[in-house]
């Protein structure tokens, strides 16, 4: 359009009669306008490059739109995949979740009642743990007794063969003589037979039988801990008598009694220490159905028995 107004002036001027000054004008607007020309060619120029740069950035940009697009699309079917995963595994939390706490619960109450029963057993065994250490102390102290028990038989027993001896060498010119020294049950056993004392019916001594009493009584006399029974035995035979004498009871009492005082005359052996019974014909050593055996049921036995307050103080500590 420009163009062909450039023409048709420069016609005009061409062919019309115009002054030197209009036509120097017309020139110079020619040459602006010629130039604006060039300059709106290069700016169109300019401008039909920057388009197609534009188009050019357009098409990437759509086709980053695109890729955008798809790989959008594929990323929220993936995220809607995984909300739908997470959906499920949520559910499958929370399922497992409130079993889990019915489980919690459960073991709770298990683990309760086992701890009761624990706690139950704790207890039984503690108190059976108790009654077994009472029972071991128990066991201890009855051990200790027995220690102290056996302690003091030992003594006696030793006591008792001591004595033993010591009267067998004291009536040693006796043996064979009616007189006889036996330990049994923890005593000694001295049995001195009638024929040895006394003469048939009577309750004196005889002299060789006092001799015999006097050796005894030195020997008991240096022994205080022991203690002496004396008595008296008949056979079966009734006792003809006369006076307070009227049969084997008193035959055998008053055989012991003299028997005693003749143990405690000189020796100073106390009479606390001597005891004097009579047991009549009722302790016979062998059945009264011959001579012999009613000499030897006929007799006067002196039992020594070691003293035994120790022992029982120790056994009345146990009630």
């Amino acid at each position: 359009m420009k163009k062909l107004l450039i023409i048709a002036l420069a016609g005009f001027l061409g062919t019309s009669c115009v002054s030197t000054k209009v036509h120097k004008t017309l020139q110079e607007k020619y040459d602006l306008l010629a130039n604006e020309s060039d300059q709106l060619r290069q700016k169109n120029e300019a401008r039909i490059a920057d388009n197609s740069e534009l188009q050019r950035t357009l098409s990437e940009a759509r086709q980053e739109v695109s890729v955008l697009t798809q790989d959008t699309t594929v990323k929220f079917d993936k995220m809607r995949a995984l909300q739908t995963k997470y959906d499920r595994l949520s559910k499958q939390y929370d399922y497992l979740l409130d079993n889990n706490n019915s489980l919690i619960a459960a073991s709770a109450r298990e683990n309760k009642t086992l701890m009761d029963q624990l706690s139950t057993m704790q207890s039984r065994l503690q108190a059976k743990e108790d009654s077994l250490n009472t029972e071991r102390r128990m066991l201890e102290r009855g051990q200790r007794r027995v220690d102290e028990l056996e302690g003091i038989i030992r003594r006696k027993d030793s006591t008792v063969a001591f004595v033993r001896q010591k009267v067998a060498d004291a009536l040693l010119g006796f043996n064979g003589k009616g007189l006889t020294v036996n330990m049994r049950d923890g005593k000694v056993y001295v049995s001195l037979e009638n024929s040895l004392l006394f003469a048939p019916g009577s309750w004196n001594v005889a002299a060789n039988g006092q001799v015999a009493l006097e050796n005894l009584a030195k020997v008991l006399a240096d022994n205080e801990d022991i203690s002496v029974l004396v008595e008296g035995h008949t056979d079966n035979d009734p006792y003809r008598g006369q006076g307070q004498v009227k049969d084997n009871w008193d035959l055998s009492v008053l055989r012991a009694t003299n028997v005693v005082k003749i143990l405690t005359g000189s020796s100073g052996l106390s009479p606390e220490r001597i005891t004097a019974a009579g047991r009549g014909e009722f302790v016979p050593l062998v059945a009264n159905d011959s001579p012999e055996n009613k000499a030897v049921n006929r007799r006067t036995e002196i039992i020594l028995t070691p003293d035994l307050t120790e022992l029982a103080n120790l056994l009345e500590g146990e009630k």
